[in-house]
């Protein structure tokens, strides 16, 4: 079934609207207009419940997701009803879809218009392309999906808005076909502000001032974009832009050429006959723009690399000036380390004399110290650099790879791969650097932190500067993409593996530049795993140091302890010792880990040459996290640490499980005023039925509920429940089907409570999924998600009742939650019970999950 057009419309371009019969329909929140959103963009192609999941929340999807998409259809199904009994909305196999006719929906409108108009230009009828261009571009009414929220929505933003871009670039050629130059320059004025790097806009403002007599003025608009690009992305403008540079440069009479001798280029924008290739320009007029580009280039750079008016600005060069043009174009961040070595080169007070940089491999030590060495040079310094593996122990070699320092008055010494030279360190502090020229500078790049004697060297107070380099800031690491050519809309999925990591970057940034599909996910290839591991990790001393760096690259922590459970018979305190001694490696307040991009290639290493091993290891790690957890008897807090503490990367492991605090709400008991919000809120999240059954709970066990409530605005953001039930009750019984359940269960299967004991029943955390940020989610999930496996010596059963249960079945079985036969229907939607006995002692499969582990050497050979 189509959308009539007579009975309803649609729009995306701008707010999400819906007109029915001529009245606007009223859509509800944000994330459900998202999910009309991506129903329009669909074009009547199913889309699945999953998939909708995925658009709107993407990793951060809360746990009732499923149930909370499908409420979203429900209402809108209610909101856009179909003539009869239909639906608008239709439901098959193949997921939701919503067809609507082209002239219903002004996206289909627009991009109709704008295929329209250019078959008019294209026929030379200028005048009927403009007046649909105009008519297509006055169907926006703002940022496109404006008002809706979710994962997809910027990018469709973004990609939408590059289409109106598109258009009303094409509406001011024509117009300039139309002799209307001096009309559009004050709109281009304003475009070329919005999207400073948009070089079609910089053309047609170029072409628009050379039309009006202002060739200077477009010589200029040239000279600024050039620098703008070079200083933002390392890049040269486009040929196109380059082109028509040239033929302004010469004056070229083709330029003011009727509108009946353009032609039409692919991406249906126009450009004077010749311009795109460049063809007809002469070799003088070429040379002209080379030579005024190259000043422009050679401007920026140090005079040492590309002095003005040397060879290397046209011929006569060397290698050595296009690779050092190439780091500068490739060099990004790292602002605070070289103001903080430009002040040492200023001889600054209170300046250094050695600038000691260590870091994990990969993280930029070489590159950044490389960048400092190049900006000594741009200071008229002469800089000395020495390679670690170069001269290894022997302090005869460092001598005379560097003795010529000793004799250079400002001279820059950079030893770098210090960690291969290393055992130097004393000889090189107490004998060496001391002989340096007072005004010397000294640059240490190395994985390893400097020894304690520097500090504890009174000589050295005040004269050694230690910086540890971290991985580059989201903006930098954008950059970084940015200028390796990586497409945009990869962009945060090589992020999510690579994170800031340079060397990571730099791998991923090359296959994803490759990409044949743009919109494709990015994972990473074996090749790329393999580089990472080579370069981070490197060799181990042995199988069982391998197999303790695979264990610390599994468990979110590691822990002498953990070491000494997962392999029993190692020297854990020595393995502890050399994993904490790694560069890579970090110690926080549960522990040791590994940086996660180490962590991540191992992980995928292992998992890929040795599927076995790897469970092996997991098998290991949950055997001693689940012991923690039923032998200290944890609080329901602490058991949500233990929870978080088995990696959720691979594993079924909500999210929510593995968040850091948010520190947005705050846990409190429910009071009697609270009750009306909480059932309110009982009904709005879940339904009818559900305010029914915790209005009966508030008013039976008030005790039970906990409340969420915002830290500043006192407002109520999720409500939990844990109950305690020592016998069957009736009305009870009556009341609440998953109690129901909970009680027949217990009495048929289990052995039924003994004095004293009681049984728990949950429901959960209720919390408006679509208006909750995520710290808020983070903040409930590690206070209350977990009320379940909390561990009393009075607790015989515990059940929890979660709507949408095969979201939660992979993690409840590997917990040893079972999942009850019954799954009472609740407000439309089935509720699966999962049970676990506590009195039932786990030591059984502690005790089997402490048998060694298969060997080292067997099990774990080959690379990291």
């Amino acid at each position: 079934m189509v959308v009539d057009a007579v009975d309803v419309r649609f729009s995306v371009l701008g707010p999400v609207r819906a007109w029915r019969d001529g009245r606007e329909v009223a859509l509800g929140s944000p994330q459900q207009c998202a999910v009309l959103g991506l129903l329009l963009l669909g074009r009547g192609r199913p889309i699945g419940l999953e998939a909708l999941v995925d658009q709107v929340w993407g990793d951060a999807a809360p746990v009732a997701a499923r149930a909370t998409v499908r409420t979203y259809l429900s209402r809108l199904r209610r909101a856009l009803p179909a003539l009869g009994d239909a639906s608008l909305i239709e439901s098959g196999r193949g997921g939701y879809a919503l067809p609507v006719a082209a002239e219903a929906l002004d996206l289909t409108v627009f991009e109709d218009r704008l295929a329209m108009a250019r078959v008019a230009r294209a026929a030379g009828n200028s005048a009927g392309a403009a007046g649909l261009l105009r008519a297509a571009l006055e169907l926006w009414r703002g940022p496109a999906l404006a008002g809706a929220r979710g994962q997809f929505v910027e990018r469709e933003r973004a990609r939408l808005d590059q289409l109106r871009l598109v258009a009303v670039e094409e509406r001011i050629s024509v117009d300039m076909d139309l002799g209307r130059h001096g009309e559009v320059l004050v709109e281009l004025a304003g475009l070329v502000i919005a999207y400073p790097l948009q070089e079609r806009l910089r053309e047609l403002q170029m072409l628009a001032l050379y039309r009006c007599g202002r060739q200077a003025d477009a010589l200029a608009v040239y000279r600024n974009v050039w620098a703008l690009l070079d200083r933002e992305l390392g890049i040269e403008p486009g040929p196109d832009l380059r082109a028509l540079h040239e033929r302004i440069l010469r004056g070229d009479p083709a330029l003011g050429l009727s509108p009946a001798s353009r032609v039409v280029s692919a991406s249906g924008g126009s450009l004077p006959a010749g311009s795109a290739t460049g063809e007809g320009t002469g070799d003088g007029a070429a040379g002209g723009a080379i030579r005024e580009s190259a000043g422009s280039r050679s401007q920026t750079l140090p005079d040492v690399l590309a002095p003005a008016g040397s060879g290397a600005q046209r011929g006569g060069g060397v290698v050595a000036d296009r690779l050092q043009a190439v780091r500068d174009r490739g060099f990004v961040g790292r602002v605070a380390e070289r103001e903080l070595f430009a002040e040492a080169l200023a001889g600054g007070a209170g300046g250094f004399v050695t600038l000691f940089l260590h870091g994990p491999g990969g993280v930029g030590k070489s590159t950044l110290a490389r960048r400092l060495a190049d900006d000594a040079i741009a200071a008229g310094r002469t800089v000395l650099r020495v390679d670690g593996r170069a001269v290894g122990s022997s302090a005869r070699a460092f001598t005379e790879a560097v003795g010529p320092a000793l004799g250079i008055p400002g001279v820059v010494l950079l030893i770098d791969t210090f960690e291969q030279c290393q055992t130097l360190e004393a000889w090189l502090r107490e004998d060496f650097l001391p002989r340096l020229p007072d005004d010397a500078l000294v640059i240490v790049a190395g994985r390893n932190q400097p020894s304690a004697s520097w500090r504890t060297d009174p000589s050295w107070a005040g004269a050694l500067r230690v910086h540890a380099v971290r991985d580059l800031g989201p903006a930098d690491a954008v950059a970084l993409l940015r200028q390796r050519g990586v497409p945009a809309q990869l962009h945060e999925s090589v992020l999510a593996f690579a994170g800031g990591h340079p060397l990571a970057l730099t791998l991923a940034a090359e296959v994803a530049s490759r990409a044949i599909d743009p919109l494709a996910v990015f994972t990473p290839a074996r090749d790329v795993i393999e580089s990472l591991l080579a370069e981070l990790v490197g060799t181990v001393p042995s199988a069982t140091h391998r197999l303790a760096l695979q264990v610390c690259a599994h468990a979110h922590s590691t822990t002498e302890e953990l070491l000494r459970v997962v392999i029993p018979n190692a020297n854990a305190g020595e393995l502890f010792s050399w994993l904490r001694g790694l560069s890579y490696v970090e110690a926080g307040g549960d522990g040791i880990h590994p940086h996660d991009v180490v962590r991540d290639a191992l992980e995928m290493d292992l998992r890929w040459r040795d599927p076995t091993g790897y469970t092996e290891i997991h098998r290991r790690v949950r055997g001693y996290v689940l012991s923690r957890l039923v032998d200290q008897k944890f609080s329901g807090v602490e058991a949500g640490w233990t929870a978080r503490a088995l990696r959720s990367r691979g594993l079924p492991v909500p999210d929510i499980f593995t968040a850091r605090r948010g520190g947005v709400a705050v846990e409190q008991d429910a009071r009697p005023g609270d009750y009306p919000e909480i059932v309110a809120m009982a009904g709005e999240v879940r339904g009818v039925e559900s305010a029914r059954i915790t209005a009966f709970w508030l008013a039976r066990q008030p005790a039970a509920f906990r409340i969420f409530r915002h830290r500043e605005t006192g407002e109520l953001l999720a409500f939990a429940s844990w109950l305690k039930l020592t016998e069957v009750v009736a009305d009870e019984i009556a009341a609440d089907p998953v109690v129901a359940a909970a009680w027949d269960y217990s009495l048929a299967a289990f052995n039924p409570p003994r004095p004293g004991e009681y049984i728990a029943v949950t429901g959960g955390i209720v919390r408006r999924e679509e208006e909750s940020p995520t710290p808020l989610a983070e903040d409930i999930g590690q206070n209350s998600e977990l009320p379940a496996w909390t561990v009393d010596p009075r607790l015989a059963y515990s059940f929890a009742g979660l709507p949408d249960p095969e979201l939660w079945q992979p993690l409840m079985d590997y917990l040893g939650q079972i999942r009850l036969p019954s799954s009472p229907m609740i407000d439309g939607q089935a509720t699966g019970i999962f049970a676990h006995d506590w009195r039932l002692h786990h030591n059984s499969q502690v005790a089997a999950d402490a048998e060694p582990l298969a060997r080292p050497d067997k099990a774990h050979r080959g690379s990291p």
